[in-house]
C-alpha cells in the first residue's frame, strides 16, 4: 500500500432527520460562526468520544443572534419594487 493511500482516512456517513425550519436556523448559525455542518458534526463527535458527554458549546455572541433574529423578523416582509419616478413619489407621499 502507497503512502497515499495509507494517510487517506476511510470516512463514514451520519445522516439525521431534521425539521427543516430547525435546519436552516441552525445552519445560519454554523455559517455565522464560520463552519460547515460538517466539521461541527466531527467536532462533537470528537468531544463526545473523548469526554464522554455531549457537549453544547458552539454559539453565537448576542449580538450576532441579535443580527440572525433581525434577518430571519424581515425575510417575511413584503417588498413593493418601485419602477417609475411617479411610484417613487407615491410610495414616499402615502401617508398610510
Amino acid at each position: 500500500m502507497s503512502a497515499t493511500a495509507k494517510s487517506k482516512k476511510i470516512q463514514s456517513r451520519v445522516q439525521a432527520n431534521v425539521d427543516p425550519k430547525i435546519k436552516e436556523r441552525a445552519e445560519n448559525v454554523i455559517k455565522e460562526v464560520g463552519l460547515i455542518p460538517t466539521a461541527v458534526i466531527n467536532g462533537l463527535y470528537h468531544k463526545i468520544a473523548a469526554t464522554g458527554r455531549i457537549p453544547v458549546d458552539f454559539s453565537l455572541t448576542a449580538d450576532q443572534m441579535a443580527d440572525l433574529e433581525l434577518q430571519e423578523a424581515i425575510k417575511n416582509i413584503p417588498v413593493k419594487k418601485l419602477r417609475t419616478k411617479k411610484e417613487i413619489e407615491d410610495f414616499f407621499n402615502n401617508e398610510d
